[in-house]
């Protein structure tokens, strides 16, 4: 098979193991609901300060709801890691179990979740404020930054949870095997991203809908808030099933590229395949 084939069956593997492990679903949920008190009292707060025009301070403020909240959402990715490693490995696991390994690991996964809020604060002011075509440019290399964070960063959390390394060795080692095993995220990925649309464009479309009916007046409002509400929900949906398959892929993906077993229903032969031969 190709590589768009091989990428195929990892997707369809990947969510068939989710549909047999439904728990896995709970540790994006659970992390998601924890980010949001952070989000909350420090991103409340940040912006309390920038209407009262104390810049300084609310920058400051914004940047360590920053780092909470990618706190909460990379401690429940590596419960969620460790979850599946178990699945995979023939052991049954559980949320206490995931968490309990996170929660043994909170250094590393602090300092990541710190690079990660740096990362992101930073493809935030290369999209800026600007007009015309340096907004167009801005937005376009964030844009491009983003997607090649999101790849070459693909492997840190399970280095951090599998390999009991720190934070900047795993991503050193992420980057490393990134390089050297190119075609593994990419083509999963995709499968797995494409299977997301069913969600997210409906999504997309209420919400362009939502926001054309707020512009009415009477029920043509409230028709609108209820159409962004709904399509808010899909994205969030679609972003907790994402985040639990990509778990699933790449923890299949991190044992079978450092030569160890543990694919679960993966084969060899087809986790080989999505891999570019150097």
């Amino acid at each position: 098979m190709g590589k768009w084939a091989d990428g195929k069956t990892l997707s369809n593997k990947s969510w068939g193991l989710l549909k047999e492990n439904k728990y896995f679903l709970w540790f994006p949920i659970i992390g998601f609901l924890f980010a949001l008190i952070p989000l909350a009292l420090f991103g409340g707060g940040a912006i309390v300060l920038a209407v009262e025009d104390i810049n300084v301070w609310a920058i400051a403020v914004g940047f360590i709801a920053l780092i909470l909240i990618n706190f909460a959402v990379t401690i429940s990715g590596a419960a969620l890691v460790a979850a599946v490693d178990e699945e995979l490995s023939g052991r049954d696991s559980t949320l206490g179990y995931g968490f309990g390994k996170a929660f043994g690991r909170l250094g590393p996964l602090l300092v990541w979740s710190v690079i990660r809020a740096v990362v992101s604060a930073l493809l935030g002011l290369l999209r800026g404020n600007n007009n015309g075509g340096a907004a167009i440019a801005g937005n376009l290399l964030a844009a491009i930054g983003a997607a090649a964070w999101s790849i070459v960063t693909f492997f840190v959390t399970p280095y951090i949870m599998l390999k009991g390394l720190g934070a900047v060795p795993a991503l050193k080692a992420s980057v490393q095997m990134v390089k050297e095993k190119w075609g593994t995220q990419v083509t999963g990925g995709v499968r797995i991203g494409l299977r997301l649309l069913i969600l997210i464009l409906p999504a997309i479309a209420l919400i362009i809908g939502g926001i054309f009916l707020l512009n009415g007046s009477g029920a043509s409002v409230s028709l609108g808030l209820v159409l962004l509400a709904v399509g808010f929900v899909l994205i969030i949906i679609s972003a907790l099933l994402s985040a639990a398959v990509q778990s699933i892929f790449s923890v299949a993906l991190f044992h079978f590229t450092t030569g160890e077993g543990g694919y679960g229903p993966f084969t060899p032969e087809e986790l080989n395949g999505v891999l570019t031969k150097k």
